[in-house]
């Protein structure tokens, strides 16, 4: 049912920004508006290259962050307290810490980096779930 209810929103919200667009477009063809497009594309410079960390040899008595990425900004999804709870019962050595990250996915949070580094984490897992 939930899914069905975001899936309306969705295709109301692109129908409300066609509408929008087109009535915009309709405008500026007569000639009295002017439109400024800003390109979206990426520039030609690469990003500068950071090498991964090495790879654990195996879990036993880590300490493992799962970490929700608040994609949509609603306060977490099931999926990473599904994790914990497969952590706690088919790895018990293994200490697995949940953590919803402040804001959503794509604002940073240096708090949770330093409690994760401060507190020894060993792994994260970071997820993004709908």
């Amino acid at each position: 049912m939930k899914k069905k209810f975001l899936l309306s929103n969705y295709v109301l919200l692109f129908t409300v920004l066609s509408i929008s667009a087109a009535a915009i477009l309709s405008t500026a063809c007569n000639g009295d508006t002017k439109i400024t497009v800003l390109n979206p594309a990426v520039t030609e410079a690469l990003a500068e290259r950071v090498p991964l960390a090495p790879r654990l040899d195996n879990l036993e008595g880590k300490t493992v962050y799962l970490v929700d990425m608040n994609y949509e900004g609603i306060g977490g999804t099931p999926v990473m307290r599904e994790m914990q709870s497969w952590f706690e019962k088919e790895m018990p050595d293994v200490k697995a810490v949940y953590r919803l990250k402040r804001g959503n996915y794509i604002t940073d949070d240096p708090e949770l980096w330093k409690e994760i580094t401060e507190k020894g984490g060993d792994a994260v897992i970071m997820g993004v779930a709908g």
